[in-house]
């Protein structure tokens, strides 16, 4: 554990692992047409947490959402 006492490892389900694949071969594919270097997987993950989180919301019902950018 970090010093924050977050975890500094995730474990992916099958199902996640699969869906964060899929997500990577699809902007890698955009990224080379663009003639950028293609993203590692782990770096596809950071950069959608470092988008995201900030966006990370909880409903009056408990559901864990992702508002939209304003």
């Amino acid at each position: 554990m970090s010093r924050t006492g977050m975890p500094t490892n995730v474990r992916l389900t099958q199902q996640e692992q699969e869906q964060l694949r899929q997500k990577a071969i699809e902007i890698n594919k955009l990224l080379v047409k663009q003639g950028r270097q293609p993203l590692k997987d782990s770096e596809l993950v950071h950069k959608i947490l470092e988008k995201s989180l900030p966006y990370a919301q909880i409903t009056a019902n408990g559901e864990v959402v992702i508002e939209s950018e304003k």
